[in-house]
């Protein structure tokens, strides 16, 4: 009697262990970050610019001693803003996915700890915009295709508005969606617009240059009001200063602020998390075969002299449990259930 209790007691404690496994899971691929990156880098050197935008990091035209040199100059950031499509002046041009180099370019930013985002198209390449949008929507889903694994998120443009309608900028989000799960940014001039950040998830505000604190502060307050995570983007000409490090902080300090573009000092940022609403309901959905299949598990290694071999596959589209013992096989799954026994005489 003590060895079935005892048996019975491991069954349940195997069950519990189960069931802790299968929600950690489901739960593993949730996005959790506070976004610290500088795209504008260093002093002008002449130019309206740094030339040391990480923007350009995809870009032939930048060699892998320019690389080294910006990652030194973004050491202690989390993320990298990088542009998938641009010709314009103040950028490497990029216009072509190469899917070996973009990965190649992208592992040395992973390696140093930094999260790539992709912006899809830059500003001032007229050349581009005259190809039309479904050019356009082409040379997103084959950015997706080649780095989507390897990427944090993506703004759909850089200054949007100044070349797109806003429902150009919600078919370029909706067609996006498609193939992405990743959240989706949408990056204006100076200010924000209801009619062209509707559909994104993460607002990347543009506060404009040379403000003093209060009229930094008003930008950002009026960003916040549209009830939408909030990426301090472009507020200084020269990233690492000590000007744009403090009124990243500031940024920082308002909730609903979940990272910064231009600089930033010490402070934290508010955590943004993504994929937890989905990864909730397929949980929510499944959760009376959850506990059923935690029963039969039990029952089973009470009842079996042999220990079951159990199996247990989880990913984003489902599940599959599987239980053998002797005779005995048990696939539990969404879609069905599958028992079986060998009975030999």
């Amino acid at each position: 009697m003590k060895e079935y209790v005892k048996d019975c007691l491991k069954s349940f404690l195997g069950v519990v262990v189960y069931v802790f496994v299968l929600l950690c899971v489901m739960y593993v691929s949730i996005g959790k970050a506070d976004f610290k990156s500088t795209f504008l880098i260093g002093e002008p050197e002449g130019r309206y610019i740094s030339p040391y935008s990480t923007l350009s990091w995809l870009s032939n035209d930048l060699d892998d001693n320019w690389r080294n040199r910006v990652l030194g100059m973004i050491s202690g950031d989390t993320h990298a803003d990088i542009m998938a499509r641009s010709t314009a002046k103040d950028f490497g041009v990029v216009d072509g996915v190469d899917i070996d180099s973009w990965r190649n370019r992208i592992s040395t930013l992973r390696s140093n700890g930094i999260a790539p985002v992709v912006w899809l198209i830059s500003d001032d390449s007229p050349d581009v915009y005259a190809k039309g949008l479904d050019n356009q929507i082409d040379y997103q889903n084959q950015v997706v295709s080649a780095v989507d694994d390897v990427v944090s998120h993506y703004v759909v443009c850089l200054e949007c508005d100044e070349y797109y309608s806003p429902a150009q900028v919600s078919t370029l989000i909706g067609e996006l969606r498609k193939k992405t799960d990743r959240p989706i940014g949408v990056h204006l001039k100076p200010g924000v617009k209801a009619e062209y950040i509707k559909d994104a998830d993460i607002i990347y505000l543009q506060t404009g240059f040379n403000l003093n604190e209060a009229q930094f502060r008003q930008q950002i307050e009026n960003a916040l009001r549209f009830g939408k995570p909030v990426v301090v983007s472009e507020y200084d000409l020269q990233g690492t200063s000590g000007r744009a490090k403090a009124f990243g902080d500031i940024a920082c300090s308002y909730p609903g602020v979940v990272g910064t573009g231009n600089g930033r000092g010490t402070t934290s940022c508010q955590t943004l998390e993504w994929g937890q609403t989905k990864k909730k309901k397929w949980y929510q959905r499944h959760e009376k075969e959850i506990v059923v299949s935690g029963i039969a598990v039990a029952t089973l290694f009470a009842m079996l002299k042999e220990t079951p071999k159990l199996k247990l596959h989880v990913d984003d589209n489902g599940y599959e449990l599987g239980l053998n013992s002797g005779g005995y096989s048990l696939r539990y799954s969404e879609d069905r259930v599958t028992a079986t026994y060998r009975i030999e005489f």
